[in-house]
């Protein structure tokens, strides 16, 4: 029987490849992922392995703050210590280190590395434990000149001598270029944009903060290992503030903050693979499915001359392993193209090292094929029970017969899994996150187990319309969509779910973007609003200096930052890292109207804190309860609740200005709202304001108006990005329509020669099967586009308390969804509709 098996497979390599496409393009997107995470990674450990060859040791503080998401805040540590580590022993040159927010902008206002990485502000040194050598010009000398990365030069055409505008913490200067620089060898830090000043002038500029660095660079003189020179310094530095790691240990820390940076990115992606897998496994069950339908005969003549139930099994499972294994190899393949095709895209938009070479493991490869044969192997089970249970008697029949659509097994199987759905969903929007998701696998589950028992129903509907429109080849297109009821259901689904997550996707999109406009034009009774044009990879923001000055103006009634701060809240005796929002309360009660659940704004200043009403009901605190918080230099407060809001917009805590200023922060704001002071016509405040923001390239001034349909605006640009990847699930979707049509044409050659030989032309062909395909995609899009609404308002029903409070439907991109699923129908018709016109009479009506 194996060798019967593999003589099945080479005899029909068209059948082996039509089966192994599904697996193939199943497998691309998940190894296009595998080998997109071993590029980066590889990338990025070779660029900071080399920017910290000469580093033996990194002097550092040890006072840091850790947010939920793995961003950290650390503490500085006085530059006196520079001169202290350089006359310690063993130690060749020492060098302060300082990392902040720099923004570059060209003259002319251009901002370089918008929406891309951190944007930041360092020191040159030209020392040899520098990453960076100048490649052009010279080091800044001054505090009027600074050095960029090369990368940030060739995209904003700046050439040494050019003045370039910074935005820093102290806010906005001039700067003359003197000189390019390159990192460990590359263009830029990481894709990150770089500027490098003098020490004096990034402290003062870059951190505002006179008299202390970030670190202490070390290169040893060879005397002493880097564990021994570690010790050492260890010894010298005072204090318990303040650590020193080797240079393993600081580029470790680096190449894992980096890889934990590009895990999220990477399981994202890694998650829109897993979809693409799960909509071709439809393909894959379908495509084997049909194939071993159309053997039964074979199979049954296997029977009468003596091979068993579990042989012919077996027979099917050994070419099923052939198919997965070349259809895993293929596909990791397809794989290596799509990742590089992603890594180009990152490179230009600013992200990712700027030298990559392709990095492949080899358990990328082992585990694409691993997933693709079990994947493989399972979808084809059932199809290989089903033949080993063929009857010998069957021997005799010319064509299969599926009896789906009238199984009563099927309709229990399918009304318990409804009602699994139902109960989950149900659990599950009551916080019971386990539960929710069961309910939302069960309602996936459901749509496939009845879908045979729909295809009756809906071609009974659709057959006299194609009837007036088509003729008898609309009514051909129908009978032969019902004939098998599984096969056009499960080519639907598989249509169908990668249209249930694009209308899923765009419902909560919809319903995101009204509750933006409801919920901001409720809370914002401001103006004007200044938002900074990038969130510079997390680090940066406008500085406080803008609204200091728009503050000053007559025209302006009053100006309010909105910043932020990690700090610690002392729960149960122990530090939990949280992150404030950090405002001026004054300002903030013109401009603001949020409902408070008890006090209010006035109950904010420099003694008190703001908690919002879940977290209050959460840990149990009302009206003057304290909290003990400490702060990045250590020091402490003992703060009571003034007022608890109920509002999921602006998190869970809010702060005064007051309390966290001189604690060790870099202070910035996200965005500055504003209100024109009484009796200012628009026209005038408008002026005066722009007058000021114009002197800082990152802040982007808009109308009240213009700030909410720009957060609106921003939500688009996700739900793009997201339909972006989804469009990989439907191509194997339609890739499926293709495969099925074409294995449909072959199952029916016989009967499209009798239909050919008593008259039919090939244009009536060509229509009928184009019609076919037509009636399964809006199958599909019927399923797909109610599943899809049922989702969408799972999701906004489950995070209604977090601000997502209006259910919005989108009708319009519902409508483009299920048009564009008829026409790529139509499309993935085109191929077998052809072949099927093509075939010659005589042979398709042979016996074979």
């Amino acid at each position: 029987m194996l060798r019967i098996a593999l003589k099945n497979v080479l005899a029909r390599k068209g059948r082996l490849l039509l089966t192994a496409m599904a697996v193939i393009a199943s497998c691309a997107f998940l190894s296009g992922v595998f080998v997109f995470s071993d590029t980066i990674t590889g990338s990025f450990n070779r660029l900071f392995a080399n920017a910290f060859s000469k580093t033996d040791a990194f002097v550092r503080s040890s006072n840091v703050i850790e947010g939920d998401f793995g961003e950290e805040t650390r503490a500085r540590i006085p530059d006196s210590l520079i001169s202290t580590v350089a006359a310690a022993p063993g130690v060749a040159e020492a060098s302060g280190y300082i990392q902040g927010f720099a923004q570059i902008s060209t003259a002319a206002g251009k901002e370089i590395g918008i929406d891309g990485p951190p944007k930041f502000g360092s020191v040159y040194t030209g020392k040899d434990s520098s990453p960076w050598s100048i490649d052009e010009g010279r080091a800044a000398a001054t505090s009027t000149e600074v050095v960029i990365d090369k990368r940030s030069a060739k995209e904003g055409k700046i050439k040494i001598g050019d003045q370039v505008t910074m935005t820093a913490n102290k806010g906005a200067r001039k700067f003359t270029v003197t000189g390019l620089a390159r990192f460990s060898g590359s263009d830029s830090a990481g894709g990150a944009t770089t500027a490098l000043f003098t020490l004096a002038t990034a402290q003062e500029f870059v951190t505002a903060q006179p008299g202390v660095i970030d670190a202490i660079v070390v290169r040893g003189d060879g005397s002493l290992s880097d564990a021994a020179l570690r010790s050492e310094l260890q010894q010298i530095v005072p204090g318990q503030d303040v650590e020193v790691l080797t240079g393993a240990e600081i580029t470790k820390e680096n190449q894992d903050a980096i890889a934990t940076g590009f895990a999220f990115f990477t399981k994202f992606l890694t998650a829109f693979a897993a979809i693409a897998l799960l909509v071709g496994s439809f393909v894959i069950y379908n495509v084997f499915r049909i194939t071993s339908a159309q053997r039964q005969k074979e199979n049954a003549l296997m029977r009468a001359i003596g091979a068993h139930k579990g042989q012919v099994i077996k027979a099917q499972f050994v070419e099923a392993a052939i198919v997965g294994l070349v259809g895993g190899v293929l596909g990791f393949g397809a794989g290596l193209a799509l990742a590089t095709l992603i890594i180009k895209i990152l490179s230009a938009t600013g992200f990712g090292p700027s030298d990559t070479a392709l990095s492949v493991n080899p358990s990328s490869f082992v585990n694409t094929l691993i997933v693709g044969l079990i994947v493989t192997l399972i979808c084809a089970t059932f199809p290989a029970i089903k033949a080993g249970r063929v009857p010998p008697l069957a021997a005799m029949r010319d064509v299969s017969i599926d009896r789906s659509g009238l199984s009563k097994r099927r309709i229990v199987v399918g009304a318990v899994l409804l009602a699994a759905a139902i109960v989950g969903v149900v659990i599950g929007l009551g916080g019971n996150a386990v539960g929710l998701g069961v309910g939302v696998a069960a309602l996936f589950a459901a749509l496939v187990a009845l879908g045979p028992l729909v295809v009756g129903p809906v071609t009974t509907v659709l057959r006299k319309p194609l009837q007036s429109v088509r003729g008898v080849t609309g009514e051909i297109a129908v009978r032969n969509a019902a004939r098998s009821p599984e096969r056009t259901a499960l080519t639907a689904a598989a249509l169908g779910i990668g249209l249930a997550l694009l209308v899923g996707v765009s419902t909560l999109g919809s319903s995101l973007q009204s509750s933006i406009r409801s919920t901001f034009g409720e809370l914002f009774t401001g103006d004007y609003a200044i938002s900074t044009s990038d969130q510079g990879g997390g680090i940066g923001g406008l500085p406080t200096t803008l609204a200091d000055e728009l503050n000053k103006l007559p025209q302006v009634g009053s100006a309010v930052g909105f910043g932020g701060a990690l700090l610690n809240v002392i729960e149960n005796g122990k530090p939990s890292q949280k992150g404030v929002l950090v405002l001026d309360p004054v300002g903030a009660a013109q401009l603001l109207d949020i409902p408070f659940a008890a006090g209010g704004w006035d109950g904010l200043n420099a003694s008190t804190i703001l908690v919002s009403k879940d977290k209050a009901e959460r840990d149990k605190l009302t009206l003057g309860d304290t909290l003990n918080l400490t702060f990045l230099d250590q020091s402490a407060a003992t703060v009571s609740i003034g007022g608890i809001f109920d509002s999921a917009v602006f998190g869970n805590l809010i702060v005064d200005q007051a309390l966290v200023a001189n604690r060790g922060f870099d202070t910035f704001d996200r965005q500055i709202l504003v209100v024109r002071a009484p009796g200012v016509s628009e026209a005038d405040a408008t002026a005066a304001i722009k007058a000021v923001t114009d002197k800082y390239p990152t802040g982007k001034l808009e109308t009240r108006n213009q700030f909410i349909e720009a957060r609106v605006n921003d939500v688009a640009g996700i739900l793009n990005f997201i339909y972006a990847l989804l469009g990989m699930s439907i191509f194997i979707a339609v890739l499926g329509l293709v495969l099925t049509l074409l294995l449909a044409v072959y199952e029916r050659r016989r009967e499209l020669g009798l239909s050919r030989a008593i008259g039919m032309t090939r244009a009536q062909v060509r229509s009928s099967i184009r019609w076919e395909a037509i009636v399964t995609a809006v199958l599909g899009a019927a399923m797909g586009s109610g599943l899809g609404l049922a989702l969408g308002w799972i999701i906004v029903r489950t995070f209604r308390d977090e601000g997502l409070n209006t259910f919005s439907v989108s009708p319009f991109s519902i409508a483009i969804f299920a048009i564009g699923a008829v026409l790529l129908a139509v499309l993935a018709a085109w191929i077998p509709a052809r072949k099927a016109a093509k075939a010659d009479i005589l042979q398709a009506i042979a016996t074979t």
